[in-house]
């Protein structure tokens, strides 16, 4: 596991969304595994995401095996769900690695997995963009809720990065703006 901190200004001594960012945000916290920074663990995503690469998927899976057992599995009755690709990435792809994870999640604390958002317009990867080109806000109206769908209160979502927080943020607001109380984040690396 990395270090605990604020996923926005990086504060250290929690994984919660600290007080003075609190205001600013809709993510409750975040859960991550893996430092992004890591040269292995940045080519392991690129090769999996961009390539189908079904054994690094096996590897990737395998980290997160490893770290969930050292998480306290969320005491709140949470549902899972993925930060959704946009449906031409998706055709692009033939997958989707935050569905993949998400399906994870489910299986090591035995929560059930639905899918809650849908991602209404494409966006640029946010791990090809400069850091101080990103920020909280920008996804705005980025994601929805599925149609007919009540979201639960408590949600797990999840994604493969997170760098900034800036989409994790938008999925997390457009979870609140339909009734969720509390989403923590749940990620394989962080940036």
């Amino acid at each position: 596991m990395l270090p605990q901190r604020c996923p926005f200004c990086a504060k250290k001594g929690s994984n919660r969304t600290c007080i003075e960012c609190r205001p600013e945000v809709y993510l409750d916290g975040i859960s991550a595994y893996v430092p992004y920074g890591n040269p292995v663990v940045r080519r392991a995503f690129s090769v999996w995401k961009y390539y189908g690469d079904r054994a690094i998927e096996k590897v990737i899976h395998g980290w997160m095996s490893a770290a969930s057992v050292r998480m306290i599995p969320p005491i709140a009755p949470f549902y899972v769900c993925h930060v959704p690709l946009h449906e031409g990435k998706l055709r692009l792809r033939g997958f989707d690695q935050a569905a993949v994870i998400a399906d994870w999640a489910g299986t090591f604390y035995g929560l059930p997995v639905e899918e809650l958002l849908v991602r209404v317009r494409p966006t640029q990867s946010q791990a090809r963009v400069a850091r101080n080109k990103r920020g909280v806000g920008e996804f705005d109206g980025v994601f929805e809720v599925m149609s007919g769908v009540k979201v639960p209160e408590h949600v797990l979502l999840c994604d493969d990065v997170f760098t900034s927080g800036t989409t994790m943020d938008a999925a997390a607001r457009a979870l609140k703006e339909a009734g969720a109380k509390q989403v923590w984040g749940w990620v394989v690396a962080r940036g």
